[in-house]
């Protein structure tokens, strides 16, 4: 254990000299797995983001007038954007240099605080994100089908709405699935550890 510990605390970790010593089901190293997995993970979603952003900006701007509603609209929704953007930066899976001089056990105490914490961000953080979008993206084109008769309206809106939900409930799904994969077997791996040195 003080050899994991030892390791750990190297300010650069080499994951292939560490896979030599140790098993891969060794609690420091799929600490270290997930963190490193979650860092690649956040950049992809952030450069996404980052991209779309944009895109429905434009798209806005050249399909939409300019009214309070659809300017109120695109207000609240590019916002709900970038709180999420700055949520999952900020409560991703990370390990900070200080948490990582801590004892094994002091380290997964806070590991499993942490993969709780992500469990919660999509499970209600997300959700409550989808509903705020979804009302900054119905009055954007609020005005936009103000021509149309009332069950066109409703039509539209319902299709733009089913259209955000169904690829909530997608990368939800996906989501949860990726959990269960990476998440999931370090709490289990914790769990052991902690009856391990009991």
């Amino acid at each position: 254990m003080e050899q994991m510990m030892e390791l750990w605390q190297k300010a650069r970790i080499d994951e292939s000299g560490m896979d030599s010593k140790y098993r891969k089901d060794d609690l420091v190293p799929m600490i270290i797995s997930l963190e490193k997995n979650q860092q690649r993970v956040l950049r992809f979603k952030t450069l996404s983001i980052l991209i779309l952003l944009p895109a429905i900006l434009i798209l806005f701007l050249n399909r939409t007038a300019f009214t309070p509603s659809g300017i109120l609209g695109m207000g609240i929704f590019m916002t709900s954007v970038l709180v999420v953007v700055i949520m999952l930066n900020r409560l991703r899976f990370r390990i900070t240099e200080e948490e990582r001089t801590l004892s094994t056990l002091q380290l997964a105490g806070i590991a499993e605080h942490k993969i709780h914490t992500e469990k919660k961000m999509f499970n209600l953080y997300l959700p409550l994100f989808v509903m705020v979008a979804l009302t900054g993206f119905n009055l954007m084109y609020l005005d936009y089908f103000i021509q149309e008769d009332t069950a066109t309206r409703i039509l539209y809106h319902l299709v733009l709405t089913g259209s955000l939900i169904v690829a909530f409930v997608v990368g939800l799904s996906i989501r949860i699935r990726r959990f269960q994969k990476q998440f999931l077997p370090v709490l289990d791996r914790i769990r052991r550890f902690r009856s391990e040195i009991d």
